[in-house]
Protein backbone atom coordinates (compact mmCIF):
# COMPACT_ATOMS: atom_id res chain seq x y z
CA UNK A 1 0.00 0.00 0.00
CA UNK A 2 1.08 3.13 -0.95
CA UNK A 3 3.02 5.42 2.20
CA UNK A 4 1.30 8.77 0.79
CA UNK A 5 -1.63 8.92 2.61
CA UNK A 6 -4.57 11.49 1.50
CA UNK A 7 -5.62 12.54 5.29
CA UNK A 8 -3.78 12.22 8.22
CA UNK A 9 -5.22 13.08 11.63
CA UNK A 10 -2.47 14.71 13.77
CA UNK A 11 -3.66 14.33 17.51
CA UNK A 12 -1.61 17.17 19.56
CA UNK A 13 -0.23 16.23 22.68
CA UNK A 14 -1.40 18.47 25.57
CA UNK A 15 1.81 20.31 26.31
CA UNK A 16 4.91 20.81 24.35
CA UNK A 17 6.97 17.68 23.02
CA UNK A 18 10.21 17.89 20.67
CA UNK A 19 9.53 14.31 19.40
CA UNK A 20 6.07 15.47 18.23
CA UNK A 21 6.55 18.96 17.22
CA UNK A 22 9.37 17.75 14.80
CA UNK A 23 6.83 14.48 13.87
CA UNK A 24 4.08 17.61 12.79
CA UNK A 25 6.53 19.34 11.13
CA UNK A 26 7.78 17.11 8.87
CA UNK A 27 4.64 15.97 8.23
CA UNK A 28 3.50 19.17 7.13
CA UNK A 29 6.43 20.07 4.83
CA UNK A 30 5.66 16.89 2.88
CA UNK A 31 1.68 16.16 2.86
CA UNK A 32 0.46 20.18 3.40
CA UNK A 33 -2.35 20.64 4.59
CA UNK A 34 -3.60 17.35 4.29
CA UNK A 35 -2.49 17.06 7.82
CA UNK A 36 -4.59 18.17 10.36
CA UNK A 37 -3.37 18.72 13.46
CA UNK A 38 -6.01 18.80 16.35
CA UNK A 39 -6.49 20.56 18.33
CA UNK A 40 -4.15 23.20 17.08
CA UNK A 41 -0.62 22.40 18.11
CA UNK A 42 -0.26 26.09 18.89
CA UNK A 43 3.39 26.06 20.04
CA UNK A 44 4.53 24.42 16.49
CA UNK A 45 3.07 27.72 14.58
CA UNK A 46 5.28 30.81 13.85
CA UNK A 47 2.56 33.34 15.24
CA UNK A 48 2.92 31.58 18.97
CA UNK A 49 3.47 35.00 21.13
CA UNK A 50 7.02 36.42 21.62
CA UNK A 51 6.65 36.75 25.32
CA UNK A 52 5.52 33.17 25.79
CA UNK A 53 8.26 31.23 23.85
CA UNK A 54 10.53 31.60 26.98
CA UNK A 55 8.58 29.33 28.81
CA UNK A 56 8.58 27.01 26.47
CA UNK A 57 10.60 24.00 27.39
CA UNK A 58 14.27 24.05 26.42
CA UNK A 59 13.13 27.85 25.55
CA UNK A 60 11.89 25.96 22.41
CA UNK A 61 15.18 26.18 20.39
CA UNK A 62 15.61 24.08 17.18
CA UNK A 63 12.07 22.44 16.89
CA UNK A 64 9.09 24.99 17.97
CA UNK A 65 7.45 28.24 16.23
CA UNK A 66 8.30 27.34 12.92
CA UNK A 67 5.02 26.45 10.84
CA UNK A 68 3.30 29.20 9.00
CA UNK A 69 -0.44 29.24 9.17
CA UNK A 70 -2.48 27.19 6.55
CA UNK A 71 -6.45 26.83 6.27
CA UNK A 72 -6.57 23.56 8.08
CA UNK A 73 -10.24 22.12 8.29
CA UNK A 74 -10.54 21.04 12.09
CA UNK A 75 -14.32 21.07 12.13
CA UNK A 76 -16.16 17.75 13.24
CA UNK A 77 -13.20 15.68 13.45
CA UNK A 78 -14.69 13.17 15.71
CA UNK A 79 -17.26 13.00 12.76
CA UNK A 80 -14.97 12.67 10.12
CA UNK A 81 -13.38 10.26 12.24
CA UNK A 82 -16.39 8.03 12.24
CA UNK A 83 -16.84 8.67 8.42
CA UNK A 84 -13.59 6.97 7.94
CA UNK A 85 -11.73 10.27 6.38
CA UNK A 86 -8.31 10.01 7.75
CA UNK A 87 -6.43 6.72 6.40
CA UNK A 88 -3.59 7.64 9.19
CA UNK A 89 -4.26 8.50 12.76
CA UNK A 90 -0.84 9.44 14.99
CA UNK A 91 -0.56 9.37 18.65
CA UNK A 92 2.11 11.42 19.14
CA UNK A 93 2.84 11.68 22.82
CA UNK A 94 1.09 8.02 24.07
CA UNK A 95 2.11 8.44 27.62
CA UNK A 96 -0.10 11.70 28.23
CA UNK A 97 -2.73 10.81 25.25
CA UNK A 98 -3.52 6.88 26.81
CA UNK A 99 -6.83 8.78 27.46
CA UNK A 100 -7.59 9.70 24.40
CA UNK A 101 -6.69 6.67 22.71
CA UNK A 102 -8.38 4.79 25.23
CA UNK A 103 -11.78 7.01 23.79
CA UNK A 104 -11.17 6.58 20.37
CA UNK A 105 -9.99 2.55 20.83
CA UNK A 106 -13.09 1.55 19.13
CA UNK A 107 -12.50 3.72 16.24
CA UNK A 108 -8.68 2.50 15.56
CA UNK A 109 -7.15 -0.39 13.84
CA UNK A 110 -3.33 -1.27 13.10
CA UNK A 111 -4.60 -0.18 9.98
CA UNK A 112 -5.21 3.46 10.33
CA UNK A 113 -3.34 4.00 13.61
CA UNK A 114 0.33 4.64 14.59
CA UNK A 115 1.68 5.33 18.50
CA UNK A 116 4.92 7.23 18.79
CA UNK A 117 6.41 7.22 22.09
CA UNK A 118 8.88 9.75 23.25
CA UNK A 119 8.94 9.35 26.29
CA UNK A 120 12.29 9.20 28.31
CA UNK A 121 11.90 6.06 29.89
CA UNK A 122 12.30 3.21 27.96
CA UNK A 123 9.41 1.38 29.75
CA UNK A 124 6.40 1.25 27.00
CA UNK A 125 2.29 2.14 27.89
CA UNK A 126 0.74 1.04 29.81
CA UNK A 127 3.83 -0.98 31.07
CA UNK A 128 5.39 1.62 33.45
CA UNK A 129 4.59 2.04 37.35
CA UNK A 130 2.62 5.54 35.96
CA UNK A 131 -0.37 3.05 35.11
CA UNK A 132 0.80 0.00 37.35
CA UNK A 133 -0.19 2.04 40.94
CA UNK A 134 -3.28 1.65 39.76
CA UNK A 135 -4.06 -2.14 38.89
CA UNK A 136 -8.01 -1.59 38.38
CA UNK A 137 -7.31 0.56 36.05
CA UNK A 138 -4.50 -0.98 34.60
CA UNK A 139 -6.19 -4.00 33.49
CA UNK A 140 -9.18 -2.02 31.64
CA UNK A 141 -6.63 -0.42 29.80
CA UNK A 142 -6.45 -0.99 25.89
CA UNK A 143 -2.65 -2.68 24.72
CA UNK A 144 -1.19 -1.28 22.20
CA UNK A 145 0.66 -4.04 21.37
CA UNK A 146 -2.49 -5.52 19.75
CA UNK A 147 -0.83 -5.39 16.52
CA UNK A 148 -0.22 -1.24 16.31
CA UNK A 149 2.86 -0.11 14.83
CA UNK A 150 4.60 1.31 18.06
CA UNK A 151 7.49 3.79 17.51
CA UNK A 152 10.11 3.91 20.64
CA UNK A 153 12.94 6.43 21.03
CA UNK A 154 14.26 5.21 24.16
CA UNK A 155 13.95 1.39 23.16
CA UNK A 156 16.61 -0.72 25.66
CA UNK A 157 16.03 -4.11 26.98
CA UNK A 158 13.05 -2.52 29.45
CA UNK A 159 11.10 -2.01 26.83
CA UNK A 160 8.57 -4.94 27.20
CA UNK A 161 5.09 -5.10 26.44
CA UNK A 162 4.50 -7.28 29.68
CA UNK A 163 4.75 -7.50 33.21
CA UNK A 164 7.09 -10.31 34.11
CA UNK A 165 9.98 -9.49 32.43
CA UNK A 166 11.00 -7.39 35.03
CA UNK A 167 11.33 -11.06 36.62
CA UNK A 168 14.29 -11.77 34.54
CA UNK A 169 17.96 -10.52 35.30
CA UNK A 170 18.90 -7.78 33.19
CA UNK A 171 21.65 -9.05 31.13
CA UNK A 172 19.05 -11.92 30.03
CA UNK A 173 16.70 -9.69 29.20
CA UNK A 174 18.18 -8.65 25.61
CA UNK A 175 17.46 -11.91 24.74
CA UNK A 176 13.80 -11.43 25.11
CA UNK A 177 11.89 -11.04 21.78
CA UNK A 178 10.43 -7.53 20.81
CA UNK A 179 7.06 -7.25 20.25
CA UNK A 180 7.10 -7.30 16.01
CA UNK A 181 5.05 -3.98 15.48
CA UNK A 182 8.10 -1.93 17.60
CA UNK A 183 10.01 0.55 15.54
CA UNK A 184 12.89 3.20 16.19
CA UNK A 185 12.56 7.11 15.83
CA UNK A 186 14.60 9.69 17.15
CA UNK A 187 14.02 13.17 17.38
CA UNK A 188 14.49 15.50 13.83
CA UNK A 189 16.27 18.46 12.71
CA UNK A 190 14.49 21.21 10.66
CA UNK A 191 16.63 21.15 7.59
CA UNK A 192 17.03 24.88 7.34
CA UNK A 193 18.63 24.76 10.28
CA UNK A 194 21.38 23.09 8.93
CA UNK A 195 24.95 24.70 8.31
CA UNK A 196 25.58 24.27 4.54
CA UNK A 197 29.60 24.37 4.94
CA UNK A 198 31.89 23.98 7.92
CA UNK A 199 31.53 27.38 9.59
CA UNK A 200 35.17 29.06 10.65
CA UNK A 201 36.20 28.27 14.32
CA UNK A 202 37.56 30.14 17.39
CA UNK A 203 37.80 28.18 19.96
CA UNK A 204 37.65 24.14 20.92
CA UNK A 205 34.41 24.37 23.66
CA UNK A 206 31.14 26.65 23.21
CA UNK A 207 30.22 27.89 26.37
CA UNK A 208 27.03 25.19 27.18
CA UNK A 209 29.54 22.35 28.35
CA UNK A 210 26.56 19.69 30.08
CA UNK A 211 29.54 17.27 31.50
CA UNK A 212 30.27 19.10 34.76
CA UNK A 213 33.55 17.09 34.38
CA UNK A 214 34.59 18.45 31.04
CA UNK A 215 33.11 22.25 32.33
CA UNK A 216 35.34 22.55 35.12
CA UNK A 217 38.13 22.67 32.88
CA UNK A 218 36.70 24.95 29.86
CA UNK A 219 37.00 28.82 31.68
CA UNK A 220 34.12 30.48 31.35
CA UNK A 221 31.51 27.39 30.28
CA UNK A 222 28.18 26.92 32.18
CA UNK A 223 26.72 23.50 32.35
CA UNK A 224 22.88 25.31 32.27
CA UNK A 225 20.94 26.94 29.49
CA UNK A 226 23.76 29.94 28.41
CA UNK A 227 21.39 31.47 25.90
CA UNK A 228 17.80 33.47 25.75
CA UNK A 229 18.37 33.38 22.35
CA UNK A 230 18.66 30.21 19.30
CA UNK A 231 20.97 32.56 17.22
CA UNK A 232 23.23 33.34 19.88
CA UNK A 233 23.38 29.80 20.57
CA UNK A 234 23.83 28.63 17.27
CA UNK A 235 26.27 31.16 16.92
CA UNK A 236 28.36 30.00 20.13
CA UNK A 237 28.13 26.27 18.46
CA UNK A 238 29.49 27.35 15.39
CA UNK A 239 32.63 28.95 16.56
CA UNK A 240 33.21 25.64 18.55
CA UNK A 241 35.12 22.85 16.94
CA UNK A 242 33.78 20.15 19.69
CA UNK A 243 30.41 20.01 21.36
CA UNK A 244 29.39 18.22 24.68
CA UNK A 245 26.81 15.88 25.16
CA UNK A 246 25.65 12.99 27.09
CA UNK A 247 23.11 10.54 28.25
CA UNK A 248 20.42 12.45 30.17
CA UNK A 249 16.84 11.15 31.36
CA UNK A 250 17.41 9.54 28.39
CA UNK A 251 19.82 8.33 25.63
CA UNK A 252 18.08 11.27 22.80
CA UNK A 253 18.53 14.59 23.20
CA UNK A 254 18.41 17.95 20.83
CA UNK A 255 21.48 18.91 21.76
CA UNK A 256 23.18 15.81 20.01
CA UNK A 257 21.69 17.75 16.55
CA UNK A 258 22.20 20.91 17.43
CA UNK A 259 26.08 20.36 17.74
CA UNK A 260 26.01 18.74 14.19
CA UNK A 261 23.96 20.53 12.84
CA UNK A 262 26.00 23.85 13.42
CA UNK A 263 29.13 22.32 12.10
CA UNK A 264 31.03 21.03 15.23
CA UNK A 265 31.71 17.39 16.39
CA UNK A 266 29.76 16.13 19.18
CA UNK A 267 31.33 14.28 21.93
CA UNK A 268 29.36 11.66 23.55
CA UNK A 269 30.14 10.66 27.10
CA UNK A 270 29.74 7.00 27.09
CA UNK A 271 28.54 6.26 23.96
CA UNK A 272 29.50 2.63 23.64
CA UNK A 273 26.95 1.99 26.75
CA UNK A 274 23.66 3.15 24.57
CA UNK A 275 21.26 0.03 23.61
CA UNK A 276 21.95 -0.18 19.42
CA UNK A 277 17.99 -0.07 19.17
CA UNK A 278 17.89 3.01 21.23
CA UNK A 279 17.98 6.86 19.83
CA UNK A 280 20.39 8.45 18.43
CA UNK A 281 20.94 6.11 15.96
CA UNK A 282 23.85 6.46 13.41
CA UNK A 283 26.47 8.14 15.71
CA UNK A 284 29.82 5.94 15.49
CA UNK A 285 32.80 7.46 16.86
CA UNK A 286 35.82 7.75 14.58
CA UNK A 287 32.88 8.42 11.73
CA UNK A 288 30.77 11.14 13.37
CA UNK A 289 31.74 11.49 16.71
CA UNK A 290 33.82 11.27 19.80
CA UNK A 291 33.35 9.08 22.54
CA UNK A 292 34.76 9.05 26.18
CA UNK A 293 35.01 8.04 29.36
CA UNK A 294 36.41 11.18 31.15
CA UNK A 295 37.47 14.80 31.07
CA UNK A 296 40.92 13.69 30.94
CA UNK A 297 40.28 11.02 28.22
CA UNK A 298 38.38 13.73 25.77
CA UNK A 299 41.44 16.55 26.36
CA UNK A 300 44.22 13.47 25.34
CA UNK A 301 41.71 12.93 22.05
CA UNK A 302 41.75 16.16 21.19
CA UNK A 303 45.51 16.85 21.46
CA UNK A 304 46.07 14.36 19.78
CA UNK A 305 43.62 15.04 16.57
CA UNK A 306 44.89 16.89 13.54
CA UNK A 307 43.26 18.80 11.44
CA UNK A 308 42.57 16.07 8.61
CA UNK A 309 41.29 13.89 11.24
CA UNK A 310 38.91 16.87 12.64
CA UNK A 311 37.61 17.89 8.97
CA UNK A 312 36.46 13.89 8.33
CA UNK A 313 34.67 13.94 12.21
CA UNK A 314 33.28 17.18 11.14
CA UNK A 315 32.21 16.41 7.56
CA UNK A 316 30.58 13.06 8.87
CA UNK A 317 28.82 14.96 11.71
CA UNK A 318 27.24 16.87 9.20
CA UNK A 319 26.26 13.98 7.05
CA UNK A 320 24.76 12.51 9.57
CA UNK A 321 22.41 15.18 11.00
CA UNK A 322 21.74 15.89 7.23
CA UNK A 323 19.94 12.18 7.72
CA UNK A 324 18.42 13.08 10.76
CA UNK A 325 15.74 16.02 9.99
CA UNK A 326 12.41 16.45 10.29
CA UNK A 327 11.42 15.68 6.75
CA UNK A 328 13.00 12.06 6.94
CA UNK A 329 11.83 11.54 10.53
CA UNK A 330 7.88 11.63 9.26
CA UNK A 331 8.80 9.95 5.54
CA UNK A 332 10.09 6.93 7.90
CA UNK A 333 6.75 6.58 9.59
CA UNK A 334 5.17 6.88 7.02
CA UNK A 335 6.99 4.40 5.06
CA UNK A 336 6.75 1.81 8.10
CA UNK A 337 2.76 1.94 8.03
CA UNK A 338 2.46 2.07 4.46
CA UNK A 339 4.67 -1.51 4.37
CA UNK A 340 1.88 -2.12 6.90
CA UNK A 341 -1.07 -0.96 5.94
Amino acid sequence: MTSDPRNVLFLSPPVEDYLACALLHGLRVSLGDRVVDYPRYDVAYQSYPADKRSLVYGRGFSAFFELPALPINRDGVEARLLAGEFDLIIFPDIWRQYELFTQLRPLLSPMNTVIVDGHDSPNVYPHAGFWWRQPRAWMKLPRANAGFLYFKREWTEDTQFNVWHRAVPRLARRLLPAYRGLRRTSFGFIQRKIVTAPPAKTKDFPRHVVDAEVAALVPGSATSYAFDSEADYYADLRSARFGITTKRSGWDCMRHYEIAANGAVPCFRDLEDKPETCAPHGLAPGRNCRTYRSAAELMSQIAASDAATYAQLQAGAMEWVGGKTTTRIAAALLRAWGERS
